[in-house]
């Protein structure tokens, strides 16, 4: 299968704020289910549980990651403390999330403490190399062992896209590559309702072209191990 065949894995993340009341947040589940399309909900500490519950589960469709606070990494101590935090909600948390230009320190820590995948903004200036390879066009790195680092895809797209989303929240999708895109950030959680609502309308004409593969940020490990999808991960990785 030649690059140009392979579908674009596209990844949807959706924040789910602390002032994002009940309701809000059983529409935002509601438009998921009924889209059947896997999003990954990214949450703080506080509000890990009542994500859970509302999506019926931690491994439910695309899983739940951890919103990390840019102040855990002050310390390894803090870090630990605030993931073991984290895992008395959601014991089987493996996948987190970093937003900003904080620079991503203490991996081992995370691996340590079982995180698997991380999900960044921009990749760091860490100089060590690359362990793992990853596929061409996935914008992802493993700069210890254990441990996947994710580019989410920029917030800034020009062209018809631009025109059908003027809130710049569609990706530029490359055959065979990976595209990382959160549906909301910094907006009110109606925005973020709204913003989800006409994504999930644009995925399901898009996946009717069969140039799209949907997966949570959860399943990118077994996706690069070319598990998860039967054929699927073993084409995506002979781009590699």
């Amino acid at each position: 299968m030649s690059n140009s065949e392979v579908p674009t894995t596209l990844v949807l993340c959706c924040p789910v704020s602390p002032d994002c009341t009940a309701i809000t947040l059983h529409a935002l589940v509601l438009a998921c289910k009924q889209a059947i399309v896997p999003v990954t909900w990214v949450a703080a500490t506080e509000d890990l549980e009542r994500v859970r519950d509302a999506v019926g589960g931690a491994d439910r469709s695309g899983g739940i990651a951890l919103e990390l606070s840019p102040s855990w990494f002050s310390s390894r101590q803090v870090l630990r403390q605030m993931l073991g935090r984290a895992r008395a909600a959601i014991p089987s948390l493996d996948t987190v999330v970093l937003r900003g230009s904080t620079p991503l320190v203490h991996r081992a820590v995370l691996v340590e403490e079982g995180v698997r995948t991380i999900c960044v903004d921009h990749f760091d200036d860490q100089t060590r190399g690359n362990r793992r390879p990853a596929p061409q066009g996935w914008v992802c790195r493993s700069v210890v062992w254990g441990l996947w680092e994710v580019q989410a895809a920029p917030q800034h797209f020009s062209g018809f896209v631009r025109k059908l989303f003027p809130w710049s929240e569609a990706p530029h999708l490359v055959s065979g590559s990976l595209a990382v895109l959160h549906a909301g950030s910094g907006g009110t959680p109606r925005a973020t309702h709204e913003r989800l609502v006409k994504l999930l309308r644009w995925v399901d004409r898009k996946r009717c072209t069969g140039d799209l593969h949907l997966a949570g940020l959860v399943d990118v490990p077994a996706l690069l191990k070319g598990a998860g999808h039967g054929a699927f991960g073993g084409s995506v990785l002979k781009a590699a």
